[in-house]
């Protein structure tokens, strides 16, 4: 599993704009992009055991590579915020949103996709055989029996989804804290507790009923999104984009929602306000200038949308956001 890691470490140095900071236990890495700052933690828990924390504000990151394919440590994801796709060896891909976490074995991409541009998570890679092996004295003190964990959840699939239940939230809560304030100890502590957690076969919560899309289906999506975010004064209709790719509208919209979280109408509304807002913040244009580059054709319409989106108008926002400034 070490190899893994070297190899994400040596991808990540091999990009651009990256920053490293090294630790007592960590390693960090810091990606600056047009989409914005990425940050991905590196902690060594125990002995085959590491810890990561994503505080992501971009579509991908480097990942494992394909010699790794044939590599599966088990992995634990909890999805903080945001959105992550997740490519199992099957081809198929899953998604996790706020709150659900994955046990998996599967998982082996070349690189880390995030649909919203936006993903706070927590990773745990381990290999529960040489973790028991390499740590036999916390085996015997806290019983935990890592092997086991393969017994319960991977029944069916190697793969498993749920939304976590409101005691294992309190416990990753605590431990996303410690992103910022790195206590190794504490962090050793939620760990534990976690793994205790998810060896009760008592307090198992219930799989989600999930969709798996196949690669041509994503691709579809992120073609369509590539198309319909191009330019945001083109209002391009649905049907067009299916027929284009051979479709139905329905399922377009459906492989849509699988990998972005949200209807086409939504998503496009808050990329469309989010570029006003950021418009408003950065640009002396007028608000009518504005609306225009984002695709509203009325200026009224294009104030009622955003009212409903910052709770304030066009206007009164740019002048709160001057305030701020000074």
């Amino acid at each position: 599993m070490g190899e893994i890691l070297n190899q994400m470490l040596e991808n990540y140095l091999v990009s651009s704009n990256v920053q490293l900071q090294k630790g007592p236990d960590s390693l960090s890495f810091t990606i600056n992009s047009a989409e914005g700052i990425s940050k991905t933690t590196l902690f060594n828990i125990l002995p085959y055991m590491h810890l990561i924390f994503f505080d992501i504000h971009a579509r991908s990151l480097p990942g494992e590579i394909a010699e790794n394919a044939v590599y599966h440590p088990m992995q634990f994801n909890y999805c903080v915020g945001g959105r992550i796709e997740m490519l199992l060896d099957d081809n198929s891909y899953i998604y996790l949103k706020e709150k659900d976490f994955c046990i998996s074995r599967q998982t082996s991409q070349s690189e880390s996709y995030f649909p919203t541009k936006y993903y706070h998570g927590i990773t745990m890679y381990f290999d529960p055989d040489f973790f028991t092996e390499a740590n036999s004295n916390v085996d015997n003190l806290f019983n935990l029996n890592l092997s086991q964990l393969s017994e319960i959840y991977f029944e069916k699939k190697d793969t498993y989804i749920a939304e976590a239940s409101s005691e294992m939230g309190k416990i990753l809560e605590r431990l996303w804290q410690f992103y910022e304030t790195p206590s190794p100890f504490h962090m050793k502590l939620c760990v534990l507790e976690l793994l205790h957690l998810l060896l009760d076969a008592g307090n198992v919560v219930k799989e989600k009923t999930l969709t798996f899309y196949t690669s041509v289906q994503v691709e579809i999506a992120k073609k369509a999104e590539q198309i319909l975010t191009a330019d945001l004064k083109q209002h391009i209709p649905m049907k067009q984009i299916a027929q284009q790719f051979g479709v139905s509208e329905t399922s377009l919209k459906n492989y849509f929602r699988g990998v972005y979280g949200k209807n086409v109408s939504d998503y496009l509304r808050d990329l469309r306000m989010s570029m006003a807002e950021k418009l408003l913040t950065e640009t002396t244009l007028s608000i009518s200038e504005i609306a225009s580059q984002i695709g509203y054709t009325k200026q009224g319409k294009f104030a009622e949308v955003f009212r409903q989106q910052f709770q304030m108008n066009p206007l009164e926002y740019r002048r709160t956001k001057k305030i701020q400034k000074l």
